[in-house]
């Protein structure tokens, strides 16, 4: 009995942080970054504001563990695990990271949302978010560095742009016309015809870079 007491208020606890972060992210989908206040999250959680204090420390604690949560450069598992880590980022494996970026933003109007913020306001936990993105990006990247050290292909940068116009892409679908240069981004034929030029891209860079090496 007495074990029972015990874990009950843990799982109370752990259901109601759920709560919390499943507002974060309704809110974000609904309203976008500006209503997420503390007396918006915890009313529509159906919880006491203070709650949010207790648990996370503060609004951006809770804000700040949702977009750890949800950030897709967070959610890469599979790609590497802790058994089989990422040891190697070829065309093939970079290519599933860029397409996968691209479907998951397509699909998430929070991560729009918060696109959205990190572009329109300077704010330290977006920043923070941001510094642990290069950071993570930066250790993918080094895996990429041998196939094109001493070669004139900047991979990186055009990674910069490939991940910038995908950004581009997505929003401006969303607020626009689905129409750039031609192309109907939100249409099947659309996407294939985006994706497969970004392979195309991508399969350019190591190639380049590999004969470039002989």
């Amino acid at each position: 009995m007495r074990q029972r007491a015990t874990q009950e208020p843990k799982r109370d606890k752990q259901k109601s942080m759920q709560k919390l972060l499943h507002s974060v992210g309704a809110i974000l989908q609904k309203d976008g970054y500006k209503a997420l206040k503390a007396s918006n999250i915890a009313a529509h959680a159906k919880l006491d504001k203070k709650l949010i204090y207790n648990y996370f420390g503060s609004l951006g604690g809770l804000i700040d563990a949702y977009l750890k949560k949800n950030d897709f450069w967070k959610r890469t598992e599979f790609l590497a695990t802790e058994k089989e880590p990422l040891t190697d980022l070829d065309a093939d494996t970079i290519m599933s990271i860029l397409k996968g970026q691209f479907e998951f933003l397509e699909h998430s109007v929070e991560m729009q949302n918060i696109i959205l913020w990190e572009l329109c306001e300077m704010n330290p936990l977006l920043q923070a978010i941001l510094e642990e993105r290069e950071q993570f990006g930066e250790q993918l990247l080094k895996l990429s560095d041998p196939y094109f050290k001493n070669t004139s292909v900047n991979f990186r940068a055009i990674n910069a742009l490939l991940v910038s116009a995908i950004y581009y892409i997505v929003l401006h679908s969303r607020y626009n016309t689905n129409t750039i240069c031609g192309i109907h981004s939100t249409t099947r034929k659309g996407k294939e015809q985006l994706l497969g030029s970004i392979r195309q891209i991508i399969d350019w860079c190591y190639r380049e870079a590999a004969e470039q090496q002989r």
